[in-house]
């Protein structure tokens, strides 16, 4: 039988109202994307764990006259569905009777900021995970050697497709980055894992729901060949603006893009002399939590917690390299700019992310001598890309500021 703890009743609700705004106090720094996602898309209680998200396919342009008196022949509405779940992510930490005994400083409060550090963190990680494997990729220098625009070739599966653009090597473009950017699936982002030469086969997950069709077009990029001078720049930012304009993306509050950039990058682009420094805005006190400045019709906002990635190098089996891992000694540093209703934070409804503090009352046979106590963290999420033409993820090395 799993062991219990149960709640203290030393613990007033005053104090639980003081410990869990001191826990969203440590967290919310550190939840950069969680301040910029849509949170329209909450589940009901007692519904499941799954939502269901609609990505609508743009109608094709009219450009033949509609006779006087007559009406324009009907059209099908046509949307791409997907399904994403909520997980629960969590952490515990157990403290000692003696190390409570002992210590000259509060140990809970110390215990409960871990907790929020940790806790925005883990979330802020997962919404950079769905941003690095779910925006348009896009390289600081270019390249039209490892990245390239295709055509969907005959006979395309969910996860399959053959375009004569692709003439590499087997393997090039492994652990690279597909989007789409025309038909139903416009907008869907998967991770290529086999490129067979001989057929110009490009083999990708997670599977579609539909196939694409013959014609459509798709975007394929690896990393190969960055190198920590392709550093991000003005104009590789007005680039990634122009893409999202390109793609219709949403701005937020009709003016603005989004950015989030790690310290590095933050040092190589504050280099630029077009900076606009967030204490030089006309209205400082509208400044949210966390932003840096304005740029390039983008707001930028800095993420401690960079999301870095190992160069793919077009082996046949790079299990620790590209889109889908972060490494923290990585030289690939993503920088994400996106629109409105680009990315959404999914939660239960009603299900807040929520701080546990438990010591052993008196009928908590698990610990039988009160030698210890448990502050945790939990939370029911999944953070989503609901559009991957609505952002673009700048691919760049960055300097080393030692």
């Amino acid at each position: 039988m799993a062991s219990v703890a149960t709640t203290t009743s030393t613990l007033t609700q005053l104090m639980k109202v003081y410990y869990d705004r001191k826990l969203l106090d440590f967290a919310e720094p550190v939840m950069v994307a969680d301040k910029l996602a849509d949170h329209s898309r909450d589940i009901p209680q007692k519904e499941g764990k799954t939502v269901n998200f609609t990505r609508y396919v743009p109608l094709a342009k009219i450009t033949a006259v509609t006779a006087e008196g007559a009406n324009p022949d009907y059209v099908e509405m046509e949307a791409f569905e997907f399904e994403k779940t909520t997980v629960k992510y969590s952490n515990t930490i157990r403290l000692t009777d003696t190390l409570v005994l002992t210590a000259y400083d509060d140990v809970t409060e110390g215990a409960v900021m871990l907790c929020g550090v940790n806790m925005g963190e883990s979330i802020n990680y997962q919404y950079r995970l769905a941003m690095s494997l779910g925006l348009y990729p896009m390289r600081v220098d270019n390249s039209s050697t490892y990245a390239k625009t295709g055509t969907v070739g005959a006979a395309p599966t969910t996860t399959t497709l053959v375009a004569a653009e692709l003439t590499e090597a087997d393997h090039f473009w492994v652990n690279g980055l597909i989007i789409f950017t025309t038909g139903r699936n416009a907008g869907y982002a998967g991770e290529v894992t086999a490129f067979t030469a001989l057929t110009d086969t490009v083999t990708f997950e997670p599977a579609l729901k539909n196939a694409p069709a013959v014609g459509d077009l798709f975007r394929i990029v690896v990393t190969t060949g960055l190198a920590a001078t392709n550093i991000v720049t003005g104009a590789a930012v007005e680039r990634a603006v122009a893409i999202l304009k390109k793609n219709k993306a949403p701005k937020y509050d009709g003016k603005f893009f989004a950015g989030i950039m790690s310290p590095f990058v933050v040092y190589d682009f504050m280099q630029d002399s077009a900076w606009v420094n967030a204490q030089h805005y006309a209205s400082p006190e509208a400044i949210k939590n966390g932003e840096l400045g304005k740029w390039g019709g983008v707001r930028w906002y800095e993420d401690t917690e960079a999301f870095t990635t190992l160069i793919t190098d077009g082996t046949a089996d790079a299990s620790d390299r590209g889109f889908s891992f972060y490494s923290s000694v990585g030289t690939i540093n993503q920088t994400p700019i996106f629109g409105k209703h680009c990315i959404a934070g999914t939660r239960i409804s009603g299900v807040k992310d929520k701080l546990i503090i438990k010591v052993s009352g008196p009928q908590d046979t698990s610990n039988a001598t009160n030698a210890f106590s448990l502050v945790s963290w939990k939370a029911y999420f999944i953070g989503v890309v609901l559009n991957g033409l609505f952002g673009v993820q700048i691919l760049s090395g960055a300097s080393t500021v030692a």
